[in-house]
C-alpha cells in the first residue's frame, strides 16, 4: 500500500481550539499569573492592613490632642454648649462610635451615640478591636507651662465596622487591580508565545504535511526570522537533515529491490537451468542392466550438489558431488562439471582418471578466474553392463575414481560393502595438479545388487537437538529395503531422513542415487 501524497494546502487533521498550544499556554499562564497574584495580593492587604491599623490610630491621637485644649475648657467651667460643641466636632468622623466627656467628678458632660451601629463580627474584632478604645486627660493650668489640674476625661470609641468597610474598599480595589494586571500580563505573555513559538510551529507542521512520503528530501524547508540560532532553527536543521537521511535511504532501498529483483531473476535462470540439465525419468528408464532413481532437494535457491547419469555406447556414466558452500557460485561450479564431464564423455575419453585430471585442470582455471575459493568433492563411476566387451557376461562392472562421500553396495545375500573414496582422489579445484592423488576402484555387481550414492547433506542432516542422521541409520535403511526397486529404496531413505529432521531447518542440500543391478 502506498502512502497518500498530500495535497496542496493539506494542513492534517483539525486542532480543536482548547486542545491548541496557544490556548493551553494562555490558560496555564492565567493561572500562575493569578495564583502568584493572589499571593501578592495577600502579600499587599496585610501590608495595607498594619499601614491602616497605624494611620487610624495616629489619625485619632492627632484629633484629640486639636480638641484637648477646648475639651479641657468645657470641663472647668461646667459649658454644656462648649461641650456639646466639642463632642458634635468628633463625632462627624463617620468611624466615631461613641464620644463622652466627663468632668473630674465622673459626670458626664457632653456624649454622643451611634445607635444603629450592627455588633462586628468576631473576624472584625480581630482585625481592629484593639485600637477603637482611646482617652486622653484633660488638665487646666493657671500659666502656660505649668501642668494644671485634671478637670475631666475625654474617651473616644471607634466603629470597627466601618474602619472594616473602608478597608474592605481599599482591598477590593487592590484586587481589582491585581486581576486587571494578571490578564494584561497573561495576554502579553500569550500573543509573544505565539509569534515566537506557536506560528513558527505551525507553519513547520504545514510544511510536514505538505512533504511528499516518496520524495521527503524535496520537503518545502519552512524559513524562520530570528530563529536560525535557536531552538527552533535547531530543529528545522535537524528535521532538514533527517529528510534527506529518508530520501537516501530511499534511494538505497530502490536500488537493493532492483539489485534483489536482478539477482533473483539470475537465480531463477540458475535454478531452472539446474534443474533442466538434470537427466530426466525417459532418460533414466532408457538405460539397459540398471534400474536408477535420484533425488536432488537443495537447501538454498541454486544448490551446490552435482549428480549426473550419462548413457554412452559402452555404458553409464555416473558422477556425484558437492560444491563448498551454496548460492550462485556453488551452482555456477556444479554447472561447470555438469558440462566438463558431459564433454569429455563425448570426445569419448574412456581412461577415467585421465577425465579426472582435466576436470580438475578445468574446475581450477575457471574457479581462479572467477576469484572464488570454491571446490568441489566428486566421484565418477563408470558401468559396464553384463556381456559388453570389458565386463563378465554375469555381472556388471563398476568402477569408481574420485574423492568423495563412501559407496555403500548392498549384496543381494544381506551383506554391505562400505568403499571409503578418500584414496581415490582429491576435491576438484583445490590445486592445479592432482594426478598423483587420483585412483581407480572396481566393484562387480551382481543381479539384486543395491549402489547407493549420497552427499553430506543425507548423513549430516540434523534434527532439533542437533544430533546427526549418520551413516549407521543410512545403511540400516538400506539393507531394510534392499529387496525393493531403486525407487522404493530411495523413497524410503528420503522418508527417513525427513522424519529426522522434522521441524528443522534444512542447512544442506540433499542428493541422492539409488543403482539396482538387474
Amino acid at each position: 500500500m502506498h502512502a497518500r501524497k498530500p495535497a496542496a494546502g493539506d494542513a492534517g487533521p483539525q486542532i480543536p481550539v482548547t486542545a491548541g498550544l496557544t490556548f493551553r499556554q494562555a490558560a496555564v499562564t492565567l493561572v500562575i499569573v493569578l495564583l502568584l497574584g493572589l499571593a501578592a495580593g495577600l502579600v499587599e492587604l496585610g501590608a495595607d492592613w498594619r499601614s491602616m491599623r497605624a494611620e487610624i490610630q495616629e489619625h485619632t491621637w492627632r484629633t484629640l490632642e486639636l480638641v484637648r485644649g477646648t475639651a479641657a475648657e468645657a470641663a472647668f467651667q461646667f459649658n454644656d454648649d462648649l461641650a456639646a460643641q466639642v463632642a458634635d466636632g468628633l463625632f462627624a468622623h463617620r468611624e466615631m462610635q461613641q464620644v463622652v466627656l466627663s468632668d473630674n467628678f465622673g459626670g458626664t458632660i457632653a456624649r454622643r451615640d451611634r445607635s444603629d451601629v450592627p455588633p462586628a463580627g468576631p473576624l472584625v474584632e480581630r482585625l481592629f478591636g484593639d485600637i477603637t478604645e482611646y482617652a486622653i486627660e484633660l488638665r487646666h493650668g493657671l500659666r502656660p507651662g505649668a501642668a494644671g489640674t485634671t478637670v475631666g476625661t475625654l474617651q473616644v470609641t471607634l466603629d470597627s465596622a466601618e474602619i472594616a468597610a473602608r478597608f474592605m474598599e481599599r482591598g477590593f480595589m487592590i484586587v481589582v487591580l491585581g486581576l486587571a494586571k494578571a490578564l494584561v500580563i497573561s495576554a502579553l505573555v500569550v500573543v509573544i508565545f505565539y509569534f515566537m513559538i506557536t506560528r513558527p510551529l505551525l507553519a513547520l507542521h504545514s510544511a510536514i504535511t505538505r512533504t511528499d512520503p516518496g520524495q521527503p528530501g524535496e520537503w518545502p524547508v519552512p524559513s524562520f526570522r530570528f530563529h536560525d540560532r535557536d531552538e527552533l532553527g535547531q530543529i528545522v536543521r535537524g528535521l532538514d537533515n533527517l529528510m534527506h537521511a529518508f530520501q537516501n535511504g530511499l534511494e538505497q532501498r530502490d536500488k537493493a529491490r532492483d539489485e534483489n529483483a536482478r539477482l533473483g531473476a539470475e537465480l531463477d535462470v540458475s535454478r531452472r537451468i539446474q534443474q533442466i540439465l538434470l537427466p530426466s525419468r525417459a532418460e533414466l528408464d532408457a538405460i539397459e542392466g540398471l534400474d536408477i532413481a535420484t533425488f536432488m532437494e537443495p537447501a538454498a535457491e541454486v544448490g551446490g550438489d552435482y549428480y549426473d547419469v550419462l548413457s554412452h555406447p559402452d555404458g553409464v556414466r555416473i558422477g556425484i558431488g558437492d560444491v563448498t558452500g551454496h548460492g550462485l557460485e556453488s551452482g555456477v561450479v556444479m554447472l561447470m562439471t555438469q558440462s566438463a564431464v558431459r564433454t569429455l564423455l563425448t570426445s569419448r575419453e574412456s581412461d577415467i582418471v585421465r577425465v579426472m585430471e582435466v576436470l580438475n585442470s578445468t574446475i581450477y582455471n575457471n574457479v581462479q578466474r572467477m576469484g572464488s575459493g570454491k571446490n568441489l568433492t566428486l566421484a565418477l563411476l563408470d558401468y559396464r553392463p553384463r556381456g559388453s566387451e570389458r565386463a563378465d557376461p554375469e555381472r556388471g562392472q563398476l568402477r569408481i575414481s574420485g574423492q568423495h562421500e563412501s559407496v555403500i553396495v548392498a549384496r543381494r545375500d544381506g551383506t554391505l560393502e562400505v568403499i571409503d573414496t578418500d584414496e581415490l582422489g582429491f576435491p576438484i579445484g583445490l590445486v592445479e595438479e592432482m594426478s598423483q592423488f587420483v585412483g581407480q576402484a572396481t566393484v562387480a555387481l551382481d543381479p539384486g545388487d543395491v549402489v547407493v550414492l549420497y552427499t553430506d547433506g543425507i548423513t549430516e542432516a540434523a534434527d532439533p537437538e542437533h544430533r546427526l542422521y549418520g551413516l549407521d541409520r543410512l545403511q540400516a535403511v538400506i539393507s531394510a529395503h534392499r529387496a525393493g526397486t531403486a525407487e522404493t529404496i530411495k523413497d524410503a531413505i528420503i522418508d527417513d531422513v525427513k522424519r529426522h529432521i522434522g521441524t528443522q531447518k534444512l542447512y544442506d542440500d540433499l542428493t541422492l542415487v539409488i543403482l539396482k543391478q538387474q
